[in-house]
């Protein structure tokens, strides 16, 4: 059975986690399910893995917005789903006809709870499934309640997002991208090579 690859977009790590946790109730290997925290970071990790399905936040103040960032994943893979959450930053009504217009299986209001997510996501797991029937009997599975659910409380993790200054070794640095890496938090920071645990950091 071939994998489906999953891409979750969104600046808040506890929100990644959450999602990454239900994807992973539903039988989905935790390898084929990627975090990142920027549109900038997604493009990069999408032309890797070629996402069969981008859950993103609608990221209104950043240059490449959420539905941009899809039309972007779509060269790698034509056939990438899309789900959507957003903080209306723009006028709701357009922001429906623009996920509408991209066929998005959802558009989803933040803040949102726990178990408004779950409903939402099974819907649009119920047409993934269609789409890729390999994986209805894990969809159905977990419809009937046959399989573990996620556990429904956004996890306590340190804060920190593109662009907030932190303390590094003493030294003022800036964050570039957060990303939740096997359940840890690592972050990114400019002009310093490699992934630091958030741990390590002090917001200033």
């Amino acid at each position: 059975m071939s994998a489906l690859h999953h891409l979750i977009a969104d600046p808040s790590p506890a929100v990644q986690t959450f999602i990454r946790n239900l994807l992973e109730s539903y039988g989905f290997d935790a390898a084929s399910i990627k975090t990142v925290s920027t549109p900038q970071a997604a493009l990069e990790v999408a032309a890797d893995i070629k996402p069969d399905f981008l859950l993103t936040d609608w990221f209104g103040k950043e240059a490449l917005n959420g539905i941009d960032l899809h039309e972007a994943v779509l060269r790698h893979n034509p056939a990438c789903a899309l789900a959507v959450m957003a903080a209306a930053p723009t006028p709701q009504q357009q922001q429906q006809v623009d996920a509408d217009m991209a066929g998005a299986y959802f558009l989803l209001a933040k803040p949102f709870t726990a178990d408004e997510f779950r409903s939402t996501l099974a819907t649009a797991m119920g047409e993934l499934a269609k789409k890729h029937p390999h994986i209805a009997d894990q969809v159905a599975a977990q419809a009937r309640g046959a399989t573990k659910v996620a556990k429904m409380v956004m996890p306590d993790l340190p804060q920190h997002k593109p662009g907030d200054q932190v303390s590094y070794q003493n030294r003022r640095e800036s964050v570039k991208h957060v990303i939740l890496r096997r359940g840890e938090l690592v972050v990114q920071l400019h002009g310093i090579p490699g992934q630091i645990e958030a741990s390590k950091l002090k917001r200033m």
